[in-house]
């Protein structure tokens, strides 16, 4: 998946701000698959801030690496805001940042719910989980998710 040139500049400004307040990042993404690290990553210089990510595709890795409870998953669904804010919470605290970013939702192309997705952005000071609900194909899901939680993440970060 190419990364837009609008993208490629939010991560350098988020990429700025982190290194100029000596503060890191970590991501834990299931429905982008890895595409928000590798934007990430895609631009020199971002080990400085960035510690890592997990992907979460599974049921399992949510809850054995990130700590989603089980009961939540079974009750919400993977695709819900309490899983959102648990995948951030669970990979800042285990990879000890001050912020994270979180995805979750459907990004078909089948099911009654696609397009539905659920952003978490944790910092020290609180968990915000938004819900989206974006139109189209798979990858244009992704396209979006990614675009979107970066824009949150940069938002949260200026403050």
């Amino acid at each position: 998946m190419s990364f837009s040139a609008k993208n490629q500049l939010i991560v350098q400004q988020i990429g700025r701000i982190l290194i100029s307040k000596t503060q890191t990042l970590s991501v834990a993404e299931s429905c982008t698959g890895g595409h928000i690290s590798s934007i990430i990553t895609s631009v020199a210089g971002s080990s400085d801030y960035f510690r890592g990510g997990v992907i979460a595709y599974s049921n399992q890795v949510k809850i054995n690496q990130l700590g989603v409870s089980v009961n939540d998953i079974e009750r919400d669904s993977a695709v819900s805001v309490k899983v959102a804010s648990q995948m951030a919470e669970g990979i800042k605290n285990k990879l000890q940042t001050n912020f994270a970013i979180s995805t979750t939702g459907y990004a078909g192309p089948k099911g009654e719910k696609v397009g539905q997705v659920f952003i978490a952005i944790a910092s020290s000071k609180k968990t915000v989980v938004n819900e989206y609900f974006f139109e189209g194909m798979r990858q244009k899901i992704i396209k979006q998710t990614v675009a979107k939680a970066l824009a949150l993440l940069l938002g949260k970060i200026k403050n």
